[in-house]
């Protein structure tokens, strides 16, 4: 893997078709409960969230267009998932990621078949990975602003990294590309180089965000981290 990039983007046509549709299948079965489930009413309710997704989708889709291509079938780009995340809540950006990545593959002329595969390691395993990152900071008993946009904005997108890492090195060597997967693991310290400016990234962005309008954060608890009654 490329330093500079942190998320892959597999052809379709790499994939085998059974694990195409266990992907899909599994992929379905996460998107579901969060179609049914995402706080649709609050939602509707405050236009800064709907603006917030809007923003969230567009941003998602920019960023994923500035991508290297490594070789036929396989394309690196930044991810930028963890902001998003801590933006507007696990489910919405699993719904979002999902759309993105449709988008993406048109744009990049590829089928939507290859969409369920880069949507569980570019946006399932970072988004995950980012939340549960939020949750084991709010029990932290230290309480401060910056372990807040440190921890969760540049921690999550370093952490989200090797998430994306690993899971990128099973898919590939799920459709065979083993000598990618040799490659990666002969040059693993480089991946400090990827998880570097992800995190860079998305530790800039929420800084700003939480600094000019902190209520539009869904994860930031100003209670915890600012000490506001």
């Amino acid at each position: 893997m490329r330093p500079g990039a942190a998320t892959v983007f597999v052809d379709a046509a790499l994939i085998p078709e059974s694990l195409s549709w266990w992907l899909a299948a599994l992929a379905a079965a996460v998107l579901l409960p969060c179609l049914r489930y995402a706080e649709w009413r609050a939602m509707l309710q405050v236009p800064l969230r709907q603006h917030l997704l809007f923003a969230s989708l567009l941003f998602l889709v920019v960023l994923w267009l500035i991508s290297v291509r490594m070789f036929d079938g396989l394309w690196l780009h930044f991810m930028g998932v963890t902001t998003v995340t801590l933006l507007v809540g696990w489910r919405f950006t699993l719904l979002l990621g999902a759309l993105a990545s449709c988008v993406y593959a048109l744009l990049i002329s590829q089928p939507l078949a290859a969409v369920p595969a880069a949507w569980l390691i570019t946006v399932l395993v970072p988004a995950s990975l980012s939340r549960l990152l939020v949750y084991w900071l709010r029990r932290r008993p230290q309480s401060n602003l910056f372990i807040y946009l440190l921890g969760a904005g540049f921690g999550g997108g370093a952490l989200s990294s090797l998430g994306l890492a690993a899971s990128g090195l099973l898919l590939l060597e799920l459709v065979g590309q083993q000598a990618q997967v040799t490659a990666a693991l002969e040059n693993w310290p480089m991946i400090t180089l990827v998880m570097f400016p992800e995190g860079f990234i998305n530790g800039m962005v929420l800084s700003v965000i939480v600094v000019l309008n902190p209520e539009a954060v869904k994860t930031f608890d100003s209670d915890k981290y600012m000490g506001e009654g």
